[in-house]
């Protein structure tokens, strides 16, 4: 039943995520213990031990592990996060049939190649 009003709030982005995106910017930034920090603390709430990564390569994998556990099934993080790092292709190929390389793009709109035909050509596969 409608009663005209709710209580009901839309998450749009959770405290660790911002915790976890300042840890990966750091972490690239050459900023390594700041990133180790900013990792820690996610770990630490969830009743986990500091992070024993070191190199600017195993912080960046620690982090996209983190990612992958505190994000699960929350709005393709996943599928953007290996996006992002390069990883699509060596993640999915195994564990999803049917995956192609070519849907790393998404499809351009029709409608709007039909509009501004500079946009051309659609992205390959589509």
């Amino acid at each position: 039943m409608n009663t005209g009003t709710t209580e009901e709030y839309s998450i749009v982005m959770r405290l660790p995520e911002m915790y976890l995106i300042r840890a990966e910017a750091r972490a690239r930034q050459g900023f390594l213990t700041g990133a180790t920090d900013d990792l820690d603390v996610i770990r630490n709430l969830a009743g986990l031990p500091n992070t024993t990564a070191v190199t600017q390569q195993e912080i960046l994998d620690a982090i996209l592990r983190e990612r992958r556990v505190e994000f699960f099934t929350e709005g393709g993080h996943r599928f953007f996060d290996l996006k992002r790092a390069g990883q699509l292709d060596t993640v999915l190929t195994p564990v999803k049939p049917g995956w192609n390389a070519y849907e790393a793009l998404f499809p351009l709109p029709q409608n709007e190649l039909l509009l501004n035909p500079n946009m051309l050509p659609q992205n390959p596969g589509y």
